[in-house]
């Protein structure tokens, strides 16, 4: 049991703590995706770090329509 939290294993935020593991990188910026954070993937089974980066990645914009362009 730890001396400083009292915890077996140790509460992420004690100092004696272990660094997470680091399990992958962002497709998109490389970022490293440790296992204490989420991470996002699409059905290729890429992942990343952020929806940002996934949409990013697969060139996905958001747009207003504009109603000259209307084709009903």
């Amino acid at each position: 049991m730890c001396s400083e939290c009292w915890q077996t294993p140790c509460n992420p935020r004690c100092p004696n703590a272990s660094e997470p593991k680091v399990r992958g990188y962002c497709e998109q910026c490389g970022e490293e995706l440790r296992e204490d954070y989420e991470y996002y993937t699409d059905n290729d089974n890429n992942k990343f770090c952020s929806d940002d980066c996934a949409l990013e990645y697969h060139g996905i914009k958001s747009k207003e329509w504009d109603y000259e362009e209307e084709e009903w």
